[in-house]
Order: structure tokens, then C-alpha cells, then sequence
């Protein structure tokens, strides 16, 4: 069994995935006000497009968690199943990609 959660990259390939939440429409608000901030806070005319993601992760067991406190592994390489990308950010509208529109 397994849980998604969502997160986002502000500027992809250049900045950290961030703003982890289980809630994608939480996530898609978080990074709209990261962006308008940056914007502000940063003189910038343009900022480009965001992504925003979505991790299947399966549920850590007890082993896992002992080898995460052994120093042995990180949680994120024992617990990850996927990473997809779900839409995308410009600030002017959210683009969900092809295969998640109806």
C-alpha cells in the first residue's frame, strides 16, 4: 500500500524539488505565491514555467526505518516508486500534461 504526495520545482533544473503536501491543489496555491515572491522580491520581469510533481511512495517498513537510522540509506531511495510529472506552472495558467486532461 501506498501514499502520493506532491511538490514542485520553481525554476526546473535549477532549483530543488520543494513544497511537498498531500493535497495538489495546496501545492499549486504554495507555488503561485513562491513564484509572486520571487518575482517581487527579485526584480524579475519573467520567471519560468514551474512543474509541479506527484510521488507514489510506498509506506516505509520497519526495516527501512532502522537502516535510515543505521546511517545505512535514505528514505526517499527505499520509499520512492515513481515520479511524474502533473502540471506546470507559468503564473498565467496551469497546464496539466496530455495524458492527465479529460
Amino acid at each position: 500500500m501506498g501514499v502520493t504526495v506532491y511538490a514542485y520545482a520553481v525554476e526546473p533544473g535549477t532549483s530543488r524539488i520543494t513544497g511537498y503536501g498531500s493535497d495538489m491543489g495546496r501545492v499549486v496555491d504554495e507555488l503561485r505565491s513562491v513564484r509572486k515572491e520571487i518575482l517581487l522580491e527579485d526584480d524579475r520581469d519573467h520567471l519560468p514555467a514551474s512543474e509541479v510533481y506527484a510521488f507514489d511512495l510506498f509506506r516505509p517498513e520497519i526495516d527501512h526505518l532502522l537502516a535510515v537510522l543505521s546511517g545505512d540509506a535514505e528514505l526517499a531511495d527505499l520509499i520512492l516508486k515513481d515520479r511524474r510529472l502533473v502540471a506546470t506552472e507559468s503564473g498565467a495558467s496551469l497546464t496539466l500534461p496530455r495524458t492527465l486532461q479529460k
